[in-house]
């Protein structure tokens, strides 16, 4: 009897294993393997170049491909320069720099210094022709547009007016953006959806929706980057979303309404809004424990932080007032009378001086937190808006009127009334646009003296540098109203003392030179890095995956006004596994250069990878043909483009009478 009880005992006992372990070991399957640790980056000893008594060393670290990451994705890494004097080995800080990589061909040796300079030169005209493989310096503008879609356009090409390398679709209407902290990831409210659209910045393809409250609006991202907090106008709440998992972790009953939020104490505690309710609700950021909440009555507007006070700032347009609170004892410890009418609040970098909008009046009062009052009363607005700053100015843009203010902030200090300096940036005024948006119509741009504004009503983005009177350059937004601008930067930018990196991809292994440009001391200096490790399938996302064969010639003068047919060939590359093109994934640029006029359209296809569109230019000059196919992932001005005369239509030969009646 105990015999038998001791085995049903250990069968029992057997049974609770298997059930522990779950069903991984039961008859005909085989057990689960156990997960392998993520490959280790691929990293190499730097090598260290002397020249114009700066020292530079140079490594590149690449991380292995994603499991997840698709046949032919090249390697993400990230390169790094360390600038040091070479006599005293201090480092090198606060310094412009510029890097690129290129890959050596076959046979070919070492650059020397004039050739090294000869190609930085190249590099530095922004020809599509003349492209490092590995560019260190990089950076795009996005447009948020009024037809639900993202314009990212490139500045830095030479390309005449085609800068448009890709259009993404966010899936319904956009009221606001915030970039994740890796710049990886771009995040967009859209309303319509109740919903946050993903935006992936390397492929720049919306990848991804994320579920929140009704009819979100603001969106702000915590100081550490790892939460974005959003405001659900419709519904009372302020959801947090993981920017790593891209998923929402909770949504906090904050009051209904419209909300704002600020980052308190070096980011450790946000500081909610609501436009109905009468309290301002304090949350801790890393728990999402709500602290505490100040009553500050209905209707509350702007809030900021300013590190030079400790203190938090809120705008109170029903009582026109600008509200001081106390984070510790969270409590109004100040309450500042302002003009009615106010609408924005924004601090510049420092923290100190506050813009205070109102654009009814046409005013601007610029309130100082170190003292706690306004300092400075200006006149002369056209209903501001906004208010964006650089280290030199703060920026106001006027909704009525097609310029932009520019207040110079040294002259804030004196008793004196401030420096300002208005700038037209375009023919319209931002006022015939469509619809306002929530978002900055102004960035800074990652040189730091100066900005790209968006202009609405013109439907173009208008880049300044302080300094100038008007606008140097202009990017078409190509049909489409920006409410919004922001800069992607991924050039190359300090981390520590003397230390500048930059995130990069890289397709092919074999032996590169590093060209790197330096402002102070001016030097320009050439490297050798040799890259392994690339699997041999990556190097085919660097060749086209479509191959473009002109049927017409380029060469022949086309006559204006006269409708030609312009034939093509449009095929799947040899090592390429796709199928065959289809005319809706193809867009077709034609446009004069100079001048303004281009249409877009859509090729018919002929049959066995022939395809035909018709062109009639408007005039004589010069246009250019362009293709671009953004489903393969071939944005416009990769293939190849052909340059078109036109000449104008020949005058008829004037025939006199007797000759008509012969």
């Amino acid at each position: 009897m105990r015999q038998r009880l001791l085995l049903a005992t250990l069968a029992l006992a057997s049974l609770g294993v298997l059930a522990a372990v779950g069903s991984r070991w039961l008859p005909g399957e085989a057990p689960e393997a156990p997960a392998e640790p993520p490959p280790a980056p691929i990293v190499a000893k730097p090598v260290t170049v002397e020249r114009e008594g700066v020292s530079v060393a140079f490594d590149l670290t690449l991380n292995p491909r994603q499991r997840e990451a698709t046949r032919g994705a090249p390697l993400q890494g990230t390169a790094r320069f360390a600038l040091t004097d070479a006599k005293t080995g201090a480092p090198l800080q606060g310094r412009r720099t510029l890097g690129w990589m290129s890959l050596r061909g076959p046979g070919d040796g070492p650059m020397d210094d004039a050739a090294c300079k000869a190609r930085v030169k190249t590099y530095l005209g922004g020809l599509l022709s003349a492209r490092a493989e590995v560019d260190l310096n990089s950076y795009w503008f996005l447009t948020l547009n009024h037809d639900q879609s993202i314009s990212v356009i490139n500045p830095q090409i030479a390309f005449d007016r085609t800068k448009l390398h890709s259009l993404v679709s966010v899936g319904g209407s956009a009221e606001d953006w915030v970039l994740t902290k890796d710049r990886t990831s771009l995040y967009v409210t859209v309303s319509s959806g109740n919903s946050v659209s993903v935006v992936d910045l390397e492929r720049f393809l919306a990848t991804r929706t994320i579920p929140v409250g009704k009819q979100p609006g603001r969106i702000a991202l915590a100081p550490d980057g790892r939460t974005a907090w959003v405001s659900n106008d419709a519904d009372g709440t302020v959801s947090v979303l993981d920017t790593t998992s891209h998923s929402e972790l909770e949504a906090l009953e904050v009051g209904a309404g419209r909300h704002e939020v600020a980052f308190a104490d070096e980011g450790r505690t946000a500081w909610l809004t609501s436009t109905e309710a009468d309290v301002l609700t304090a949350v801790d950021v890393t728990s999402r424990d709500v602290l505490g909440t100040v009553k500050v009555g209905a209707g509350a507007g702007d809030i900021a932080w300013s590190a030079v006070a400790r203190a938090v700032f809120l705008a109170q347009p029903k009582t026109n007032e600008v509200l001081v609170v106390d984070p510790q004892r969270r409590e109004v410890t100040q309450r500042i009378s302002v003009k009615d009418g106010l609408g924005a609040l924004r601090f510049d970098r420092t923290g100190r001086w506050a813009f205070l909008l109102h654009p009814k009046s046409g005013t601007v009062d610029i309130l100082d937190a170190a003292r706690g009052q306004v300092a400075h009363t200006l006149t002369g607005f056209s209903e501001p808006d906004t208010v964006v700053f650089t280290d030199a100015f703060a920026y106001v843009r006027n909704t009525t009127s097609g310029r932009v203010s520019l207040v110079e902030l040294r002259t804030l200090e004196g008793a004196g009334t401030p420096s300002v300096v208005q700038v037209t940036m375009g023919q319209r005024p931002p006022a015939e646009g469509r619809i306002p948006g929530r978002s900055d119509p102004i960035a800074a741009l990652p040189e730091g003296n100066g900005v790209i504004v968006a202009g609405a009503a013109d439907r173009a983005l208008y880049l300044y540098q302080e300094g100038m009177m008007a606008p140097r350059g202009t990017h078409l937004n190509y049909g489409r109203e920006p409410r919004a601008v922001l800069v992607l930067d991924r050039s190359l930018r300090e981390v520590e003392p003397g230390v500048y990196t930059a995130g990069t991809t890289v397709r092919e292994n074999g032996v590169y030179d590093v060209q790197f440009l330096l402002d102070n001391p001016r030097a320009i200096i050439c490297a050798e890095w040799k890259v392994g490790g690339v699997p041999e399938d990556a190097s085919l996302s660097k060749k086209r995956p479509l191959t473009l064969t002109p049927e017409f010639d380029p060469k022949v003068i086309l006559t204006a006004g006269v409708s030609t047919p312009l034939r093509f060939k449009l095929e799947v590359t040899p090592g390429f596994d796709a199928p065959p093109v289809q005319p809706e994934e193809v867009r077709v640029l034609l446009f004069k250069t100079p001048g303004t006029w281009q249409s877009r359209t859509e090729p018919r296809a002929l049959g066995q990878g022939l395809f035909e569109v018709d062109f009639t230019p408007p005039s004589p000059g010069q246009y250019k043909f362009v293709l671009g196919v953004e489903s393969r992932n071939i944005d416009l001005g990769r293939l190849p483009h052909f340059t078109l005369g036109v000449a104008e239509a020949a005058t008829p030969t004037a025939i006199s009478a007797p000759e008509v009646r012969r």
